[in-house]
């Protein structure tokens, strides 16, 4: 594939305030996918490669708002976290929230310091938050001819209160575009896929903590988490 740099693909669209939907395949399902992704899609480069290193932490109240409200998919939920682009060690303190009719809303500041979390207090009021969950994983960045992108995470693995989850055979595909679903929507339609109910931080913090409720994501961990993680 062509490549594309970062300062180019966010002149083309930051795509902070956008529809997501994410699909749930096995290697050999990923690599149908790209086996038929069109000529001009492009493959976003950084640092020199074109699988960026992620490296997440998951930020949470004592009673797990942000865990709940993502599982009962209540209003006004929230999702607080730390990224780490390990490949360059920028740093970002990221708030998201949902909109109206579902679209997802992102915000974040560079993350500096204690300083830093007025960012959070500004944008969701008072919050007595702690780390809860590490995720790690490898990104590649598609940009497809029309509007829109994909990114497409492996290697993941989940840390929480000395339990761990890794080694899954396990690629999450996520697109983000308009109302309309891009080109890499429709590939994936024709291949049999589906957007499934999938969060990094629901399905992590439910697998390696088996007593919490994970009704909002059941099938999803019954076809492609353990449900009873490794000790580290």
């Amino acid at each position: 594939m062509e490549t594309i740099t970062l300062d180019e693909l966010t002149r083309t669209d930051a795509m902070m305030t956008r529809v997501d939907r994410k699909y749930l395949l096995h290697e050999s399902e990923a690599q149908q996918l790209f086996d038929a992704l069109p000529n001009a899609t492009r493959v976003l480069t950084v640092a020199g490669t074109t699988s960026q290193r992620y490296d997440t932490t998951y930020f949470d109240t004592a009673d797990l708002q942000s865990y709940y409200g993502a599982a009962r998919k209540r209003r006004g939920r929230f999702k607080v976290r730390v990224r780490t682009y390990v490949d360059t060690g920028a740093q970002f303190l990221e708030v998201k929230t949902k909109g109206p009719r579902g679209v997802t809303v992102k915000n974040r500041v560079p993350y500096d310091g204690p300083g830093a979390w007025n960012f959070v207090t500004d944008t969701l009021g008072p919050l007595d938050l702690a780390p809860v969950m590490r995720n790690t994983y490898r990104r590649t960045t598609l940009s497809p001819p029309d509007p829109g992108r994909a990114t497409v995470d492996r290697d993941l693995v989940w840390e929480s209160a000395g339990r761990r989850i890794a080694d899954l055979d396990l690629v999450i595909i996520e697109t983000k575009s308009g109302r309309t679903p891009s080109s890499i929507d429709q590939l994936l339609f024709a291949h049999g896929h589906r957007p499934r109910r999938v969060s990094k931080f629901g399905c992590g913090m439910a697998a390696l903590h088996p007593q919490l409720p994970a009704n909002n994501w059941h099938r999803t961990l019954t076809d492609y988490f353990e449900r009873t993680p490794n000790h580290a």
